[in-house]
């Protein structure tokens, strides 16, 4: 028989064994919480990103957020959101083969109108590479899973393959944009097939990434990224030294907005780990080569004689490589078949040269970018390695508008400029430094019509064997005609915590689904 006094004791019984229950439930909670934390990484980083934008994202959303059909990588083409690709008609047209079953970050399925969205959307915004050059005539869509591509004169070939891998070719959804599906609407939010999708944004400050969780490929380990807009140098380095950020990364695209390299020895000796990666980029002297005295070839060598790479490349502590081999370094395009050797470090030849050409006592105008210091650093050794030779540099330190007004007008004699850029702009890049007819050669580096009827050949041949051989030429021609002055071979870098783990580059960029936080 059960009493009150049974009830009473069993009724305090189960308060008793609910409360240990619950106590049991918050302290495995409290105890995951304090083991597993979440994993948020913060960057900073030298531009905007522009996820909201009139017209293109920065490239660091872009590889985040977006993929493309295919990627230019190691000098292979590889297949990203294509499956394969038919060349039709002598290049005239390309044919993408496209995967099944993958998913937009919201939920949607990618499908051949995706593509002929971003690639409509570039014609209408006029970016260059497809329209400055008119390449592509139209965009066929000819089921869910097969799109072509059809080009006015299919002139341009390979080059043209290589540059659906580049970053404003990334495929993003119709709903990226307002009002959707406008080809000159605004992007609102980007939605891709990528890692990573935006979580927050706020122009100019910082952006938030959380991972995508219809991505189908490695699932990023971190939570969230944070990344802080700090477009001064040594302010990343100071949020950088305070923990404000856990990582500064060089800009993408190389060239800009990087850390100084004279600061990369002291945060490592700091206790900071530097990752480098290097890119088939290679910092250059370039010549008002079409004025006189830098039409002669004899002059161009003479100032390549004059300069001392190894003293170059310690101006910055050794974290750039010398260019003692030609255009590029180890990652350019059949660079290593080339087998190019550089102009040595030789005063007297140098010397020899400008006699032979019958100028004593050269003057000349560099320009440099003042929001720059390691060109205005490398412009001071450059006037002090030249003088050694008898011509006597003027520094030009100018802000950005000067300095453009000054490079258009041609109302210089040289300035410091960059050739090539990461991997996957190789062909277009190098393109567009030495070919006149490329979109991009307004500002080029130097053309000559030996040198760019073999470099066409080079950029446009569907042959590997022809691609190879023709490249071989253009190194060597480029040399033997001292179009450029090669300093160094550029690199990219990551500046990071010790805590931060799993940092890797794929190609020229850093990938961030393989790291955690320790």
């Amino acid at each position: 028989m059960i009493t009150r006094r049974k009830v009473a004791i069993i009724a305090i019984c189960l308060v008793l064994l609910s409360s240990i229950i619950a106590g049991c439930i918050e302290k495995e909670e409290a105890h995951e919480s304090v083991t597993t934390p979440a994993q948020v990484l913060t960057i900073g980083y030298g531009r905007d990103t522009n996820v909201e934008s009139p017209k293109m994202m920065g490239f660091m959303p872009e590889m985040m957020v977006l993929e493309r059909l295919i990627e230019y990588r190691e000098g292979k083409i590889l297949p990203i959101l294509a499956t394969s690709w038919d060349i039709q008609d002598n290049g005239k047209t390309i044919v993408f083969h496209l995967k099944k079953n993958i998913k937009f970050s919201d939920g949607s399925l990618f499908t051949a109108e995706d593509v002929k969205f971003t690639f409509d959307r570039l014609k209408a915004l006029k970016y260059y590479h497809w329209t400055e050059a008119d390449r592509i005539e139209s965009v066929e869509v000819i089921d869910p899973h097969t799109i072509a591509f059809h080009y006015k004169e299919g002139k341009e070939g390979y080059i043209a393959l290589t540059a659906f891998g580049e970053y404003h070719c990334s495929i993003m959804s119709p709903a990226s944009v307002v009002p959707k599906g406008n080809v000159k609407g605004k992007i609102v939010n980007p939605i891709g097939t990528g890692p990573w999708k935006v979580k927050e944004y706020v122009k100019d400050q910082y952006t938030i990434f959380v991972p995508n969780e219809n991505y189908r490929g490695e699932k990023p380990k971190l939570d969230k990224i944070i990344v802080k807009n700090i477009p001064d140098a040594e302010t990343r380095v100071l949020a950088l030294r305070s923990g404000d950020v856990d990582m500064i990364v060089d800009y993408y695209h190389g060239g800009s907005r990087y850390t100084p390299r004279n600061l990369l020895e002291p945060l490592k000796r700091e206790g900071f780990n530097v990752f480098k990666c290097e890119m088939p980029m290679t910092t250059v002297i370039t010549f008002n080569y079409k004025k006189e005295p830098w039409n002669d070839v004899r002059v161009r060598k003479a100032v390549n004689y004059a300069i001392d790479k190894d003293a170059v490349s310690a101006l910055f502590d050794n974290w750039v490589t010398p260019a003692k081999y030609g255009l590029y370094g180890e990652k350019g395009p059949y660079i290593k078949e080339a087998n190019v050797e550089g102009y040595p470090y030789d005063i007297n030849k140098a010397k020899a040269l400008l006699k032979d050409a019958g100028y004593d006592g050269l003057k000349a105008d560099l320009i440099l970018k003042g929001e720059n210091p390691d060109e205005v650093k490398l412009g001071e050794f450059i006037q002090a390695q030249l003088k050694k030779v008898g011509i006597h540099v003027e520094l030009d330190v100018l802000e950005g508008g000067a300095y453009n007004e000054k490079r258009n007008k041609g109302d210089y004699d040289f300035r410091i400029y960059y050739i090539g850029g990461p991997e996957r702009r190789s062909y277009t890049r190098t393109d567009g430094r030495f070919n006149p007819d490329a979109p991009e050669f307004k500002y080029g580096a130097y053309d000559d019509p030996e040198l760019t009827e073999v470099l066409k050949k080079a950029v446009s041949s569907f042959d590997d064997n022809e691609r190879r051989e023709a490249f071989k030429q253009f190194y060597h021609i480029l040399h033997e005609k001292a179009g450029v002055v090669p300093l160094y071979y550029d690199a990219v870098f990551i500046v990071a915590d010790k805590k931060v783990k799993g940092v890797k580059y794929v190609s020229s960029e850093p990938r961030f689904t393989g790291v955690w936080m320790e």
